[in-house]
């Protein structure tokens, strides 16, 4: 593949996608599978921000319930602004967005992935620090909260800013190509930022939110028998399947990512197959993420369940009044003799699902504050 570059600059990787791909199937293909797994992921995310939400209003707010709507914000806008520029451009075969989106494509992917990551690292603090912290005024939480959501953010988008420098549209006739390209003066630093970002904005917090997870799981063993600190552990061991599912997942993008940058001047980048298949396993994993919260989260997965029986019940009483409206009149039920049989509707509504004391604990005080699961 020739590209016409500027002179005294090396063509490094594209932007925004693999353009000038070879063969008709890539081009249909590749948007279906992208614009398939964005449909899933934002339907996803938006529930789990419903159900944290729902779980919010039932048991107050929490760090664990604020950084996982952090990270579902993040996914998001993977999702719905990274992966759509990536699907147009591999169905048009180049760049059809303009120079701003050019120059911004990588620096926002790269600032949403680094944001991913350090709110995984935060998760996994959080979680650790959770037997040791003291109830605080809510009005503090609400601040520390807005001021940690702020320092991740402006952390993640400006660690990759030079990517806005390095990344330039070339137009080739009527063809536009958004690549990333570098001076001679300017190779070093690009070595070194080649390894300076996926160490610091993927190996490091990842590595520590692992860390934080396990010691909090451990610390959880010796108080098993006690339901907060197993419940803490619960937790701590869905948010280390998160985090493994995003390590495993974002590694080949920033491994190739790396390749490119440490490959330019001998022109050995990484081949378009791997910078594919990174890509879809990057989104991949951000369309994954809620379902594996969801499934594995006790509190997400108690209230996503109470939402629904709610929903439902909601539904069944409207379309039993519209039943009724309609017939304007209520059948009268009569045992086999022809007497009129009681009407227990209204003795059965609000009974759907009833609970039953269990007597035979010998511990009931454990289990006064399971109504409402806190994260």
């Amino acid at each position: 593949m020739e590209l016409e570059t500027v002179a005294n600059a090396s063509f490094v990787a594209f932007d925004g996608g693999v353009q000038q791909l070879n063969g008709e199937d890539t081009a249909l293909i590749l948007p279906f599978i992208l614009g398939a797994i964005c449909a899933l992921g934002i339907g996803g995310n938006v529930l789990l921000l419903a159900v944290l939400t729902h779980n919010v209003k039932a048991t107050g707010a929490s760090d664990t319930a604020a950084l996982l709507t952090n990270l579902s914000a993040a996914d998001l806008l993977l999702l719905a602004l990274c992966a759509p520029a990536r699907a147009l451009t591999y169905r048009a075969r180049a760049w059809t967005l303009g120079p701003v989106a050019c120059r911004m494509t990588e620096w926002l992917q790269h600032g949403c992935l680094a944001g991913k990551a350090f709110t995984l690292a935060m998760l996994g603090r959080a979680r650790h620090d959770l037997h040791s912290r003291v109830a605080s005024d809510a009005h503090l939480k609400l601040k520390r909260t807005v001021l940690t959501a702020g320092a991740v953010w402006t952390t993640a988008l400006a660690f990759p800013v030079a990517d806005i420098v390095f990344s330039n549209l070339h137009v080739k006739g009527n063809v536009s190509l958004c690549v990333s390209e570098l001076a001679p003066h300017s190779s070093g630093f690009v070595r070194a930022y080649g390894k300076v970002l996926p160490l610091a904005a993927y190996a490091a917090p990842i590595i520590l939110a692992v860390v934080c997870h396990v010691r909090a799981i451990f610390k959880s063993i010796p108080r098993a028998r006690e339901a907060s600190a197993a419940r803490r552990g619960e937790v701590a061991l869905s948010l280390l399947s998160v985090t493994a599912a995003n390590a495993v997942a974002l590694l080949p993008e920033w491994g190739a990512w790396a390749w490119a940058r440490h490959g330019a001047r001998e022109g050995c980048g990484p081949p378009a197959a791997l910078l594919v298949f990174a890509q879809v396993c990057m989104y991949l994993a951000s369309a994954l993420t809620p379902a594996i919260l969801l499934s594995t989260l006790v509190p997400l997965r108690e209230s996503l369940t109470s939402a629904c029986v709610r929903m439902a019940g909601r539904r069944a009483s409207v379309n039993n009044a519209k039943a009724h409206n309609e017939s304007g009149t209520s059948e009268v039920l009569a045992d086999a003799l022809g007497r009129p049989l009681p009407d227990l509707e209204h003795f059965w509504s609000g009974r759907q699902n009833p609970t039953v004391p269990d007597n035979t604990d010998p511990f009931p005080w454990e289990r006064l504050d399971q109504g409402n699961t806190e994260l």
